[in-house]
């Protein structure tokens, strides 16, 4: 009778497993940035187009990767991945700025720039950009994954579906998990509510940190902390965007400059008065009331109501039914814009603070 042969299992650690409450790891929170940006963490800063979002994530890259300190908070200095979505050519000067204006050099840092845009939504895409990592020559893992900008590397998705978002926040969150590093993203506000980033809320909700970029009228660059899931939240900052030359020239002679954050004195925004002239409280109220139409609509169709927008000659239309002189329109289309209570892209207008509509959304 022949011997019989064991061939013993090879037992793998199960992924999902559960453990006594006494045996979960303690230890206090670690920092990339002290206070501001903590270790293996999904982290998102938004703000409009100019706040000056992405120069705040080029500073926040070159610190970590160098190890300087950020406008004076300790930094971990670690590897640092910048997935850029699009002005590779810009790029490159926002990091010679941060060079020349701090007098550091990240020649010999850790830091490392993609060649195009990823498609985060497609798991091919997804799958090239951990390859790509995994590639880099560097001692450990990246401390520190930049994904500038989340509409640039969503891929063939829609930022407004709870769907498409999710598989977004699981290519972030494979990367997070994988390396053990922050996940920075960097994103545009919603189109009427600048309090919050664009799309589905799926994605605040997956967030450890969230902070809030905006630039005002003399140029003055604020960030404030608006969601803080496991620590406190963190004192606001401000800066001002400082012109750097870079010591060359372009085709006609002209000298190229970029630009760096540079620290200030963080005072609150001025508050805007509450009084408004006639014409444009009636203006602001009409497009109130179609905007809110408009969401009320959306969600009773199963749609989301933060897509919701109103023509600009529908809202002029509105104002003149409503008794206001032809001829009044330009300035107070203006005036709307000017106190920044109104926002128009495209043809469309928004109002800048949603009131809940009757739906109580």
């Amino acid at each position: 009778m022949p011997e019989t042969v064991v061939i013993p299992v090879e037992r793998t650690e199960p992924r999902f497993k559960l453990l006594h409450v006494a045996e979960l790891e303690f230890r206090p929170p670690r920092f990339l940035v002290r206070d501001y940006l903590e270790a293996e963490s999904l982290a998102l800063v938004f703000g409009d187009p100019g706040c000056g979002k992405s120069f705040l994530a080029v500073d926040l890259a070159c610190c970590i990767a160098t190890g300087a300190d950020f406008h004076g908070n300790p930094t971990t200095q670690g590897p640092v991945v910048y997935v850029a979505g699009e002005g590779h050519n810009g790029l490159k000067r926002r990091f010679v700025a941060w060079e020349t204006h701090t007098g550091q050099s990240a020649a010999d840092a850790p830091l490392y720039v993609s060649s195009a845009a990823a498609a985060l939504c497609d798991p091919d895409s997804a799958q090239a950009v951990v390859t790509a990592v995994d590639a880099v020559p560097t001692d450990g893992p990246p401390a520190l994954v930049v994904i500038d900008t989340v509409a640039r590397n969503f891929g063939p998705g829609d930022e407004n579906s709870t769907s498409d978002m999710g598989v977004f926040i699981q290519a972030a969150d494979r990367i997070r998990t994988r390396y053990g590093c922050t996940v920075l993203l960097v994103h545009h506000s919603g189109h009427a509510d600048k309090g919050r980033a664009r799309g589905a809320t799926a994605l605040r909700g997956a967030l450890d940190a969230e902070y809030r970029a905006d630039k005002d009228e003399a140029g003055t660059v604020r960030v404030e902390a608006s969601k803080m899931k496991d620590a406190p939240f963190p004192q606001p900052l401000a800066f001002e965007l400082r012109s750097v030359p870079l010591g060359i020239e372009d085709h006609d002679g002209r000298e190229v400059t970029s630009a760096a954050l540079v620290s200030t004195t963080y005072e609150p925004p001025a508050k805007p008065s509450g009084r408004q002239g006639k014409w444009k409280q009636l203006a602001l109220d009409e497009l109130a009331r179609l905007y809110e139409s408009r969401r009320a609509n959306l969600e009773r169709g199963g749609f989301d109501p933060d897509t919701a927008r109103v023509e600009v000659s529908e809202w002029q239309q509105q104002c003149r039914d409503a008794g206001m002189p032809k001829q009044r329109w330009s300035d107070v289309r203006r005036a709307c814009l000017d106190s920044e209570l109104v926002s128009i892209e495209h043809g469309f207008a928004y109002p800048r603070v949603r009131k809940s509509g009757p739906s109580g959304s």
